[in-house]
């Protein structure tokens, strides 16, 4: 590469870099979805916008679809059971038998370590349901929402963290992208 060539293919690394939003700048309270891509069920049971990295997998297992954001020291295994005990976050979807409002409320009686906080969910698809918070211990925070489908199923989306997530947006903006087919 010549001399002349190099200033002009740096001005336009430096051009495309400071047109690009820095990490920083993907806010989830100002940009609904922001910097977050749709996962498609195989089966086309359900869609979902994650954002990935820091959210990797699917792992399906009994009858289940989890994905997690491994710490940075996360044991190298397929054992799924490790892979979930060792994220800082986890999202497992299910299909439920049941009404939200009846799955929720059953959830929120069912927690004693905690006072749970419940609410009402409508997804950007129109979808409907309830959703469950608590702390169950010191590092361990739930956030279970309960979605009504087209048919007679109803998808439990539960969220675990080893941080506060009952008030975090980008959490709740994974749950209003859930659209049941």
């Amino acid at each position: 590469m010549g001399p002349s060539v190099r200033p002009v293919l740096g001005g336009c690394l430096l051009a495309l870099l400071a047109a690009a939003p820095a990490c920083g700048d993907v806010n989830a309270n100002d940009q609904p979805f922001a910097g977050m891509v749709v996962y498609k069920d195989p089966a086309g049971a359900f869609s979902m916008r994650l954002l990935e990295p820091p959210w990797l997998g699917p792992i399906s297992f009994d009858g289940e679809t989890a994905f997690f954001v491994p710490p940075s020291n996360a044991t190298i295994t397929t054992d799924a059971a490790v892979v979930l005990a060792e994220a800082l976050y986890t999202l497992q979807v299910v299909a439920v038998p049941g009404a939200p409002a009846q799955l929720a409320a059953g959830l929120a009686s069912a927690v004693s370590s905690s006072m749970p906080t419940e609410s009402n969910v409508t997804t950007a698809s129109g979808a409907t349901g309830a959703e469950v918070s608590w702390q169950e211990s010191a590092t361990v925070f739930h956030r279970n929402a309960f979605v009504s489908a087209p048919s007679t199923a109803t998808y439990q989306i539960m969220f675990t963290a080893k941080k506060t997530i009952a008030d975090d947006p980008m959490v709740g903006q994974m749950i209003d992208s859930f659209e049941p087919k």
